[in-house]
């Protein structure tokens, strides 16, 4: 609970700018603040940072989590601020980007990408481990996933679309669903998917990934969708 406290505490200490509209200059110095936020005597946080006079913006932050010596989470924050009501004299930077390394091995498998207010647009994981990011989800306006996407054969492009009740696949290599599953939950839909079990032919026109149309508003990606309008 402190090691929570205090990287917080680092957190609004870190991500705070007052006055964004004052350029950095070219060719500016980045520093490092290495902070020990768990008091075990060893440094688990790195912020980078730009000084200005009177200003003064963080670009990027690596944490240790688990405290084994090796970075496991990485965040790149943007330009833009908000206001917390909690710090009426500052503005909060905004992260953009984050890489994490899940099961501790010193390599990334999950990478998110960020929008203003918090919110999570898509996620790119490597689910076996392998270095190969093959499974895409992308989020709605309350950071919930209503559309995974598979590379289930790892040539760069996905094969199954995976929504709320269905999955919808690429058998052909054409980018449009041909086969449709259905089920009653995300891992049941990805196993018949990939699998090709109980599958149905499905016309470019019922599909969901080619007419998002078809969707309710909540159920659509916040990427393509207009939500954020």
């Amino acid at each position: 609970m402190l090691r929570i406290l205090l990287l917080s505490l680092l957190t609004v200490s870190l991500f705070q700018c007052k006055d964004t509209s004052i350029p950095l200059p070219f060719g500016a110095e980045m520093r490092i603040m290495p902070v020990d936020t768990t008091g075990k005597g060893s440094i688990d946080t790195n912020g980078y940072y730009i000084p200005e006079k009177g200003n003064y913006r963080v670009l990027y932050i690596e944490i240790d989590k688990n405290g084994n010596g090796s970075s496991d989470e990485f965040i790149w924050q943007g330009h833009a601020t908000f206001q917390d009501p909690k710090t009426p004299s500052v503005r909060t930077m905004m992260k953009v980007h984050e890489q994490v390394d899940e099961n501790n091995d010193g390599k990334i498998d999950l990478i998110r990408w960020l929008l203003p207010n918090d919110l999570i647009a898509m996620t790119q994981k490597d689910s076996d481990h392998d270095g190969y990011f093959e499974t895409t989800s992308h989020y709605n306006v309350r950071k919930k996933i209503v559309r995974r996407e598979i590379d289930a054969t790892k040539k760069g492009t996905p094969s199954i679309f995976i929504f709320s009740d269905r999955a919808e696949i690429d058998s052909d290599g054409d980018f449009i669903p041909d086969k449709v599953v259905f089920g009653g939950s995300d891992l049941e839909l990805e196993e018949k998917a990939t699998n090709l079990r109980e599958t149905k032919p499905l016309l470019s026109k019922d599909s969901l990934l080619v007419h998002p149309e078809l969707l309710n508003r909540e159920e659509r990606p916040i990427l393509g969708s207009g939500s954020l309008k």
